[in-house]
Formats: structure tokens, C-alpha cells, sequence
């Protein structure tokens, strides 16, 4: 059973024949319901997002670390197809099986009471900022000089 949301690549005739082939049953959420009928937004990818945004951070920190410790001027190396593919290998091993048994459970997908709520630890925008000012990636005030404004932004726009 696939259970998704009312996107239309989803339901083409090409994917729900192939589910067919595939002896997959295809659930439709209807729009606006995934919070509350697919196990993954129920459960677990608060979690899994959140985990992913950690990993990414770090990386930025590392860069940024590196960039300072080589006196070259910072700029963000993109991600290859593996790293991210690497990543989210990571943050789904991370993830508890229980987790993903309580995300079927609360949908009623799966016999039983959900055996606690799982609470997510976020990423801490107070402690982002302040890591980023400790390694001097970023500077505690703007330079007047190097801001930009919204009328500087319109002006340029003409």
C-alpha cells in the first residue's frame, strides 16, 4: 500500500496501472489531510527533516571554519548527489523503528496503541547564530555601508 497525497503525478493512468502490476494498492489523502492520515507527516518527518537540517548545518559550519582557516573569502560548496543521498541514508537510520510503528498506529493502519509520542528535537535558531558568531562567520552588527534596503531594492528593479 502506497499512501499519498492528491498530487497529480501520482495517479497517472502510467503509475496506477503499473500498481497494478505490482499488486500496490494506491491510497488517495484527500488535499489538506496528510497531518493527520499519512504516517510519515503523523510521525516521524518532523524528526527525519529535522535531523537532515542538523547535518546540513554542521557541513556549514565546517566550510565556514575552513574557509576562515584558510583566509579565503567563504563561499557555500554546492552538494553532490551523493552527499545528500549519504544524508538522508543517515537521518533515516537515525530514525527510531518506533517511530515509523506509531506513525501506522495513530493512522489506524496498524493494530495497537501508539507506545508514546515522539518528541523531535529541532534545530535551535538561537544556537545556529550564536555558533555562527563564535567561529566569526558572521559579524554581530551590519555595516550600514554594506546593507541594502528595500528602496535600494525597488530603485533597481526600474
Amino acid at each position: 500500500m502506497l499512501i499519498w497525497d492528491d498530487f497529480s503525478a501520482h495517479f497517472t493512468n502510467e503509475v496506477t496501472a503499473y500498481a497494478v502490476e505490482l499488486n500496490v494498492v494506491l491510497e488517495r489523502v484527500p488535499p489538506n489531510y496528510t497531518w493527520i492520515c499519512q504516517p510519515a507527516d503523523v510521525a516521524w518527518n518532523r524528526s527525519l527533516k529535522a535531523r537532515l537540517r542538523q547535518i546540513w548545518l554542521d557541513m556549514i559550519r565546517h566550510q565556514l571554519v575552513r574557509s576562515k582557516q584558510h583566509g579565503a573569502v567563504f563561499k557555500l560548496a554546492p552538494l553532490s548527489r551523493e552527499t545528500i543521498v549519504s544524508w538522508v541514508a543517515i537521518a533515516w537510520a537515525d530514525t527510531e523503528t518506533s517511530a515509523i510503528l506509531n506513525g501506522f498506529k495513530k493512522c489506524r493502519l496498524m493494530d495497537g496503541v501508539p507506545v508514546s509520542e515522539d518528541i523531535c528535537e529541532g534545530v535551535d535558531e538561537n544556537d545556529v547564530l550564536a555558533a555562527l558568531m563564535e567561529t566569526c562567520a558572521i559579524e554581530e552588527s551590519i555595516d550600514p555601508m554594506m546593507d541594502f534596503s528595500t528602496t535600494d531594492v525597488a530603485a533597481n528593479r526600474k
